[in-house]
């Protein structure tokens, strides 16, 4: 009966250990699958990117009407790779096993970096009147107060661009990625607290910044 006893539970562990790694290696699948989505995800809005910058080179050697042409494309890529970042967030806050992951936000924030500084040429080439606004936020090591005033300053911007629309180019960057350019932002405009919300490279909001206070800002 003890034998018994003893092969009931030697194959129980067994069939335990089994379910197990099952489970890891779905979840490593997984992880590894979520990878590739956003792999993929940010090549799409790095080629959107290149294609508008090499559509306002051509247009302003050959076109006639470059500014009207490149503003539409600048809005155009500034509501893809923002809708691009919500549902690459999405998938590094599911992701547990591939630390990988974190290197494609970086990208991600890389790509904002240069949408923001390409928005500034075309604002100061085209004498267009529309809004820069940048918001910086961290992700790691963030307390449960800094991650509900990052989520507040998220949708306040968030309604401010659906109420602005083409005034306003909303350029959200990740600070904690060790990136230099960030850095260089940081220490460029004295960012030490999160979120701020930068304004036409002129205005600092730092700290969770009210509704108010920003379209008064913004005029719309």
């Amino acid at each position: 009966m003890a034998h018994k006893m003893k092969r009931v539970y030697i194959q129980a562990g067994i069939l335990s250990i089994f379910v197990l790694l099952v489970g890891v290696m779905i979840g490593m699948w997984l992880d590894n699958f979520r990878l590739d989505s956003i792999r993929n995800t940010l090549s799409e809005s790095d080629i959107n990117f290149n294609d508008a910058r090499l559509l306002n080179n051509y247009f302003q050697k050959f076109g006639k009407d470059y500014c009207s042409s490149a503003l539409q494309q600048n809005l155009a890529y500034n509501d893809k790779i923002y809708s691009a970042g919500k549902e690459i967030e999405k998938k590094i806050d599911a992701n547990i096993f591939t630390p990988d992951v974190q290197q494609e936000w970086r990208r991600y924030t890389l790509l904002q970096t240069q949408f923001w500084l390409n928005s500034i040429e075309l604002k100061q080439q085209c004498n267009f009147d529309y809004h820069t606004v940048v918001y910086l936020s961290n992700k790691k090591n963030t307390t449960t107060g800094e991650e509900v005033n990052n989520k507040v300053q998220s949708s306040i911007l968030l309604d401010l661009k659906g109420k602005c629309g083409k005034k306003m180019m909303l350029i959200p960057i990740t600070v904690d990625t060790d990136l230099v350019v960030v850095g260089a932002i940081t220490s460029q405009f004295n960012i030490t607290k999160y979120p701020s919300v930068i304004i036409d490279e002129k205005y600092v909001f730092r700290g969770l910044t009210m509704k108010d206070n920003l379209s008064q800002m913004l005029g719309c």
